[in-house]
């Protein structure tokens, strides 16, 4: 049966692997190594350890910050930097790349709960990815309450035009029916039993007035003027004029709540406070977010013993703790469950059962194959135009990097009963069987920087390989580094004979000691670069 009974024995090789396959976009064999040593509890506690990204903020080509922030308000931008570049992208998928604790990977799972897109100039784009690293380490309760505060948010779903004069139910709505306590079944007409079209239309009415000026909030300047003094992030503003102060009433849904609507700066905020806590306070809200944390992290399957023996007691704690992420994130990937330990079958259920997403493809092949990339601050162009080429390839598998195509956010995430199978299709396949790692091995050279996979240095001085002169150790040893199993088998002489290439193991012996005496890789390169582009394209690799 599924519990949150809590795994205390050392993790081992696999188990430590399975952890960082879901927690890091940044996977070494050495760190798989370091965890295998660890306790979940141990391994956990440095997963969530986490520093600010170097550089802070993103660069423009010639490496100048274009940012101005609370910590570094004057910049030089010699470059004038157009509004509309990804810098901000290309910075945070580089900050993603090179780090070794579950930071990003949780604040891009809180961008999968309140989704906006990255249509907006590259600053105020920043100051949301910002709110959400904020935020990865903190309560969903309080990031629900400054995101709705958030210019990005606020332009993304038009609650910057919500006036009591003309309500704009947009993004009151899809607070309710995607960001928090999400639909239930529909039981009557507008009723979808977590809340009714009357919860709608009050909500609408608590969020009128928050909302922004342009020459301020969408300025890259002056929107420093508008600090959150918890996050020193820029927010928007309340516009006193415009909020509808009236007292509004909800459905049976939230007990018939009356909340009373405020007048003046203070009592508005405390307004769309008191209606926060009575949406988290709903035990609903915290199964929903729950389910949502459990697909993300552990599978898409939740099957009734899970939601009444995972995620029911999960939910409970998370509320109980003013949902606090990590606190709850610690249980569930600490559980016996998460590594699948419950039954006599270790392993068959929750190891290896999501496909990869985009992002995860390309970043878990960069760090596992130990891709060389120049410090973002010396060569900020090259780092830019190799980031580019992975929101392109994730763009065209469906995963738009911070810009889903909808306020639905992902199919991998949202749309069931498939979720991350919605990752694979025709298309998208054909994209991730015949992408990059061609291009990494050949070389590809941006702004005098290669970027290159040179295979045979690293199965040389990686210190990952045993003994790469004996070729069943070689494909063995790369097989467990880069999938979630090694394959048994004829899948096993499949790679092996992919290696090989009809070349005999005595033959492959004596190629690699030529190598180490004469320093001339030619020989060894071409196979063990055969073998790379094999296990990249292959099904094995899709998986977590």
């Amino acid at each position: 049966m599924p519990s949150l009974t809590p795994k205390t024995t050392v993790l081992g090789f696999s188990n430590a692997y399975h952890l960082l396959r879901r927690t890091t976009y940044n996977i070494t064999k050495a760190k798989v190594l370091d965890f295998a040593t660890k306790t979940p509890q141990q391994a956990l506690a440095e997963l969530f350890t986490f520093s600010n990204p170097v550089p802070p903020s993103p660069l423009n080509n010639v490496g100048e910050t274009i940012v101005p922030t609370a910590a570094n308000p004057t910049i030089t931008d010699t470059q004038s930097t157009a509004n509309s570049v990804r810098n901000d992208l290309y910075w945070w998928l580089y900050s993603a790349l090179k780090d070794p604790s579950a930071q990003h990977k949780i604040a891009y799972f809180l961008h999968v709960l309140f989704v906006t897109d990255d249509n907006a100039s590259f600053w105020t784009n920043y100051d949301y990815k910002e709110l959400l690293r904020f935020h990865a380490n903190g309560s969903l309760k309080e990031l629900a309450f400054r995101i709705t505060q958030n210019p990005r948010m606020l332009i993304f779903l038009n609650n910057n035009v919500n006036l009591s004069t003309s309500p704009n139910q947009n993004y009151a709505r899809e607070f309710l029916e995607l960001f928090t306590i999400l639909k239930g079944p529909q039981i009557a007409t507008g009723n979808y039993t977590n809340y009714t079209e009357t919860d709608v239309q009050q909500a609408a009415r608590v969020l009128t007035g928050f909302s922004l000026t342009s020459s301020v909030h969408l300025d890259k300047t002056a929107r420093l003027n508008s600090l959150d003094p918890a996050t020193n992030i820029p927010t928007g503003q309340v516009k006193v004029n415009t909020h509808d102060t009236g007292t509004k009433t909800f459905s049976s849904a939230f007990g018939n709540q009356a909340i009373s609507g405020g007048n003046t700066d203070a009592t508005i905020k405390a307004e769309l406070q008191n209606f926060i806590n009575m949406v988290f306070n709903q035990d609903e809200t915290a199964k929903a977010y729950c389910r949502r944390m459990y697909r993300y992290f552990v599978g898409r399957l939740i099957t009734t013993e899970i939601e009444n023996d995972i995620i029911v007691p999960l939910a409970a704690s998370l509320k109980a703790d003013n949902y606090n992420i990590i606190p709850a994130l610690t249980t569930l990937l600490k559980s016996k469950h998460f590594y699948d330990e419950e039954d006599n079958i270790t392993g068959d259920q929750t190891i290896g059962n999501i496909v990869r997403n985009p992002v995860e493809l390309y970043l878990h092949m960069f760090s596992l194959l130990n891709l060389q990339i120049p410090l973002y601050n010396t060569n900020p162009s090259a780092i830019h135009s190799l980031m580019n080429v992975v929101n392109n390839y994730s763009s065209n598998m469906g995963m738009p990097v911070f810009n889903p195509q909808s306020v639905n956010g992902y199919a991998g995430y949202y749309s069931s009963p498939n979720y991350d199978k919605n990752w694979i299709t025709t298309s998208s396949l054909r994209i991730r069987y015949n992408n990059t790692i061609d291009y990494l091995i050949n070389g590809l050279t941006y702004n005098g920087f290669t970027f290159k996979l040179n295979n045979a240095s690293f199965v040389k001085d990686s210190g990952y390989f045993s003994n790469p002169a004996n070729a069943d150790t070689l494909v063995t040893e790369f097989l467990q580094m880069m999938f979630v199993e090694v394959p048994d088998g004829t899948r096993y002489d499949y790679f092996k004979g992919i290696f090989l290439n009809n070349l005999s193991t005595i033959n492959w012996q004596n190629e690699w000691n030529n190598y180490l005496s004469t320093g001339n890789a030619n020989n060894v390169k071409i196979p063990i670069d055969r073998l790379v582009k094999a296990i990249i394209k292959s099904p094995e690799f899709q998986i977590i």
